[in-house]
């Protein structure tokens, strides 16, 4: 530390300032305590903010893991919705199947029918009808 206290004192001899060696060197640990202190400041401050951003991040993940959650509960009641609309379709599609199924018989019944030649209705009976109400 002597050699740091000489170069002080001959630098200050060039400005044109008497130097004592005690304030030299209460110059030069002064220098050192503001270095010390300042990189301690930093040292903190970069704690303090990765802490915070640890924190931060940690109520973010909570955030996007309870809106994760309600995302998957909405897809399980889409599906199950999805599934029940397939059920329904398929038992309509059967349905309709029967159902045309039924009409082709009924147009195959239509089509066995013969042909009366006769008419239902005589030209008498047609009026007692329209008096009738």
């Amino acid at each position: 530390m002597s050699w740091i206290v000489a170069i002080l004192m001959r630098l200050a001899g060039l400005a044109g300032v008497s130097l004592s060696p005690f304030a030299a060197g209460a110059l030069f640990a002064g220098a050192l305590a503001l270095l010390a202190g300042g990189g301690a400041i930093a040292g903190a401050a970069h704690l303090y903010n990765a802490g915070y951003r640890s924190a931060d991040d940690k109520c973010e993940a909570a955030q996007v893991a309870a809106q994760n959650s309600q995302l998957q509960a909405r897809l399980e009641e889409k599906d199950r919705q999805l599934a029940f609309a397939n059920a329904l379709q398929r038992r309509d599609a059967g349905r309709a199947a029967a159902a045309e199924a039924q009409l082709q018989s009924n147009q195959g019944a239509i089509d066995a029918t013969p042909a009366n030649p006769n008419k239902c209705f005589t030209r008498d009976m047609s009026r007692r009808v329209r008096g009738v109400r």
